[in-house]
């Protein structure tokens, strides 16, 4: 009987056997760094998508995902590769492909000149280098390497819990600097989370908050019972922490939780929030 873990890592070069052999036939180099990252993205996800239906259905739909954001079927792009010569090559439907592949970018939200995923030339050519965001406002990064900004206080905080020190109430600093001393990244959400684990105080019951539909958002009370121990964190959703939900286990980012102001929780989960959803 085939292991867990065996069965992982075959179905992995399986499907990383497919789509290289495409990337090398079709697209370059450039690809082939993406199409691994990815891969090797998925394979690390709580459920693992690939190991369930057809491996070509899924080594299509990776290669699927990829092209959309890196603009693969429009034809001034290279290389340049139209939709159905995927689904012909892999020998799958177009409706199931595009679903693996838009469950797929949902998966990782996986963007136009997305960080993680772009190909070089195309994040090389991105018409957002010169650009960040501030306070959810797209600023010229010449304008932002210049501001001076005063700190509030909840960032002080989160620069103690990051191991960071020097930070002095009152003085100003530039936005470019405090982006890139408190961004949200793997190491520092491990920070947060370590340090949460010894604050916290659970079981408790909290709000969560899902979008069911288009502008459709409908909010779930669930049972919290401790910080995720398996995965920890999430690149792209952050701290993550078990529940229940009736009876069904869930597993939720922790930013997405709501509580009421004097829970015992609050000030920690609020401290949270504002740097993740600040610096993320």
């Amino acid at each position: 009987m085939t292991k867990p873990k065996e069965k992982i890592e075959e179905k992995k070069a399986e499907l990383l056997k497919l789509t290289i052999e495409f990337s090398k036939q079709f697209l370059n180099e450039e690809y082939e760094g993406v199409i691994e990252k990815l891969i090797n993205k998925m394979a690390r996800k709580r459920d693992i998508p690939f190991l369930s239906g057809r491996i070509e259905i899924w080594a299509a739909a990776v290669i699927h995902a990829l092209g959309t954001i890196n603009f693969l079927f429009d034809k001034s792009s290279q290389p340049y590769v139209s939709a159905t010569e995927i689904f012909e090559y892999f020998g799958t439907k177009q409706s199931t492909t595009s679903q693996k592949s838009k469950k797929i970018r949902d998966m990782f939200n996986m963007t136009y000149f997305d960080s993680n995923f772009s190909i070089e030339s195309v994040v090389q050519g991105s018409p957002f280098n010169n650009l960040s965001i501030v306070n959810g406002l797209i600023v010229p990064q010449d304008i932002l390497n210049d501001q001076q900004i005063e700190i509030e206080e909840w960032e002080i905080q989160a620069a103690q819990i990051l191991g960071i020190s020097g930070l002095e109430r009152g003085n100003k600093y530039k936005a470019s600097y405090m982006d890139k001393l408190l961004n949200v990244k793997e190491t520092s959400l491990m920070s947060f989370y370590e340090y949460l684990l010894q604050h916290m105080i659970f079981p408790f019951t909290a709000l969560y908050e899902e979008e069911v539909g288009p502008l459709e958002i409908a909010e779930f009370e669930v049972s919290c019972i401790h910080l995720d121990q398996e995965m920890k964190v999430d690149e792209n959703y952050g701290i993550l922490v078990e529940g229940r939900l009736g009876r069904k286990k869930v597993i939720l980012p922790l930013a997405s939780i709501k509580l009421d102001e004097g829970h015992k929780n609050f000030k920690w989960i609020d401290l949270y929030q504002e740097w993740f959803w600040s610096y993320r």
